[in-house]
């Protein structure tokens, strides 16, 4: 029998969902079906997913934004779940849902698409909001603001800063929850990497404080921490290999700091002489 035989017919289907989280290069597999199931990728590789113990609400074919929101159900000693609990990074995760039938199992279809907004924990569950990919289509685009400080991401389009200039390669020795402990990161004063980047493989890490040999990230890197936990090893010598990771200076956004820290003035994208006060109604602007 074929998907669309079973689909079609009054109590034939017997349907499992495919759960298929990407953030970057990562990717996270998992099914409903009580066993693993393994499957071919678009590239000809191999995808094993997990059994999980996930379920999702009614998917809703409607035109209104927030009717599309989807929530997904987790346990919650889930590690995956988990790890949303904390602030998102800087990169989203997208979600694809397969749907596939028992009597056709090398048969899927995609049943939705969308990303992940963020979670909570409701007794003993975690439920992962989710929004569809459609609701990109009716949001406003970014438009330039009026405003003291640079309007730019640092190192974006509008900045025009090079990141691959600035990376400082650290030497990560210890880590508990979001805060690192990099010795190369006491050389410039406090506060330099504060705002800026920190790159381990493909995950990047936002950088809210710095402290001496202390970075603190807007959330933990669980890849970070396993490799310090179990650290590779030299095969010619046995010697344990350091934990590297490449560090980025960050901006305040404010024009001393982009002319004397960067030398990129040329670039600001703010308007630091903005009066405090309207000139024509004389209440604050600011």
């Amino acid at each position: 029998m074929t998907y669309a035989s079973i689909e079609a017919s009054v109590a034939e289907g017997r349907p499992y969902f495919l759960y298929q989280f990407v953030e970057g290069d990562q990717l996270w597999p998992f099914t409903s079906r009580a066993t693993a199931w393994t499957s071919a990728g678009s590239g000809g590789e191999t995808i094993i997913w997990e059994a999980a113990a996930v379920a999702h609400g009614d998917v809703v074919q409607t035109s209104e934004i927030e009717r599309g929101r989807l929530e997904l159900t987790w346990p919650l000693s889930h590690p995956f779940a988990r790890r949303f609990l904390a602030p998102l990074g800087n990169r989203p995760v997208t979600l694809t849902i397969f749907r596939g039938h028992e009597q056709a199992p090398g048969e899927t279809v995609a049943h939705w698409k969308g990303r992940v907004m963020g979670a909570e924990v409701e007794g003993q569950r975690i439920l992962l909001s989710c929004e569809s990919v459609f609701s990109t289509l009716r949001r406003a685009g970014v438009r330039a603001k009026y405003q003291r400080l640079c309007r730019h991401a640092l190192y974006g389009r509008g900045c025009g800063l090079d990141i691959a200039l600035f990376w400082q390669i650290g030497t990560v020795t210890a880590c508990s929850g979001n805060v690192l402990t990099i010795p190369e990161a006491a050389d410039p004063p406090d506060g330099w990497y504060r705002g800026g980047v920190l790159r381990f493989g493909a995950q990047l890490g936002f950088i809210t404080g710095h402290l001496g040999t202390t970075l603190t990230l807007s959330r933990p890197m669980p890849e970070l921490a396993a490799a310090l936990a179990a650290p590779e090893s030299d095969p010619k010598t046995g010697t344990l290999l350091p934990v590297l990771a490449d560090i980025a200076p960050g901006c305040d956004l404010r024009a001393p700091t982009c002319a004397d820290k960067f030398g990129n003035l040329a670039n600001f994208g703010g308007f630091p002489a903005i009066p405090g006060r309207n000139p024509f109604g004389g209440g604050s602007i600011v």
